[in-house]
C-alpha cells in the first residue's frame, strides 16, 4: 500500500479544492499532512476530510516553526507506515488512478521514481478533467528536458513513458530509497527552489531510473485559484533564489549528472549559463512579449494602419 505525503503551509483554501482527490486514490491507505508552521485553518479542513473518508488513515503533523518543504517531506516519510511513498503539493488535483498507475509502472520498469504528467496552465473556469483533456500528452514541441539548465519542461509533448533525470513533484518512490538518499533541508528559505528536485537528482546520479508516464495525470490550480507560493514573488527575488539554490544544487550533483548524460561542461560555466537563462526568462522575455503584444494592438487598431497624416 501507499502513503501520500502532503507538505503544506497556509493553504487551507487550496486543500478545500483538491483534498478530495487525495482520498480518491486507489492503493493509498494513509495520508500524512505536514503543516509547516502555518497559521490558517488547515487543521480544520483536514479534520473535515478525515471525517468524510474514515477508511483512509489521516495523520496531521505540525512543525512549530517554518522549516521548509524538504524538512516536511522528511517528516512525512519518517512517520509513514507503508513501503511506498507518494508526494504531492497542496495545490494539485490528482486524477483517479494516478497512484496505482505509478506503482504498476515502478514494478514493471524497476524505476526508483515514477510520476505521471502534471497539467499546467489550467484556467480558473476549467474543471480538472477539462484541463487534463486540453493538456493531453503535452502542449510544446520542445524537448521534455532542458539539459544545460537541468530542468524538466512540464508542457513538452511526448507519448508513452520516458526516462528523464528529473520530473514534477508528484512522484511515487520507495520508503527505503528515501531512507537511503532523503531530501535536503537546506532549501528552507525564499522560494525553496530545487527542494523537490534534490532527492530526484540524488537518485539519478546514483543510477536509479526516473520514469514519467502519460497514463496518469494531475492538475495544478490556476493563479486565480491560488495566488500564493514560491513562484508568485517578484521576479528579482525569484531570480536570486533560483540562482542561489541552483549553485548549491550544482555543487552537489553537477559532475556526476554531466558524466551520466555525457555533457562536457564545467560546473562554474553551468552556473553562469543558468544565471543568464534566468535573466532572459524572467526579465528579457516578458519585455519582448509585452512589446510584441503592444505592436499587435497598434497594428490592429482601426485607422492606425495606412492612416493619413492629415485630418
Amino acid at each position: 500500500m501507499i502513503t501520500l505525503v502532503v507538505p503544506t503551509r497556509n493553504r487551507a483554501h487550496t486543500i478545500r479544492l483538491v483534498g478530495e482527490s487525495f482520498y480518491g486514490q486507489r492503493l493509498v491507505s494513509e495520508i500524512i499532512f505536514v503543516d509547516d508552521g502555518g497559521s490558517d485553518d488547515t487543521h480544520g479542513v483536514v479534520a473535515d476530510l478525515a471525517a468524510r473518508f474514515p477508511e483512509t488513515r489521516t495523520v496531521m503533523l505540525r512543525n512549530e516553526r517554518r522549516m521548509g518543504a524538504a524538512y516536511s517531506r522528511i517528516r512525512g516519510y519518517e512517520n509513514a507506515t507503508n513501503d511506498y511513498i507518494m508526494y504531492t503539493d497542496d495545490d494539485i488535483h490528482i486524477a483517479p488512478g494516478y497512484a496505482a498507475t505509478c506503482l504498476a509502472k515502478m514494478e514493471a520498469t524497476g524505476a526508483g521514481i515514477v510520476s505521471g504528467r502534471r497539467a499546467v496552465f489550467k484556467r480558473a473556469d476549467q474543471s480538472p478533467d477539462e484541463a487534463i483533456a486540453s493538456f493531453g500528452n503535452g502542449l510544446s514541441k520542445l524537448p521534455p528536458f532542458r539539459t544545460l539548465v537541468c530542468e524538466f519542461r512540464e508542457d513538452a509533448r511526448f507519448d508513452g513513458d520516458v526516462e528523464l533525470p528529473l520530473t514534477n513533484p508528484v512522484i511515487l518512490t520507495r520508503k527505503a530509497l528515501l531512507q537511503e538518499l532523503s531530501y535536503d533541508p537546506f532549501y528552507s528559505k525564499g522560494n525553496g527552489f530545487r527542494e523537490e528536485s534534490d532527492f530526484q537528482m540524488n537518485a539519478f546520479v546514483n543510477g536509479h531510473k526516473i520514469v514519467v508516464t502519460n497514463e496518469a495525470h494531475c492538475v495544478e490550480l490556476s493563479r486565480q485559484e491560488n495566488n500564493s507560493g514560491g513562484n508568485r514573488v517578484n521576479h528579482l527575488e525569484r531570480a536570486f533564489w533560483n540562482v542561489y539554490y541552483t549553485n548549491y544544487f550544482y555543487r552537489k550533483y553537477w559532475d556526476r549528472y554531466a558524466a551520466r548524460i555525457g555533457l562536457r561542461m564545467g560546473r562554474r560555466t553551468a552556473v553562469a549559463l543558468y544565471a543568464l537563462y534566468q535573466i532572459h526568462a524572467l526579465f528579457v522575455r516578458p519585455i519582448k512579449r509585452r512589446l510584441a503584444a503592444r505592436l499587435g494592438d497598434l497594428l490592429s487598431t482601426p485607422g492606425r494602419r495606412g492612416a493619413s497624416a492629415t485630418p
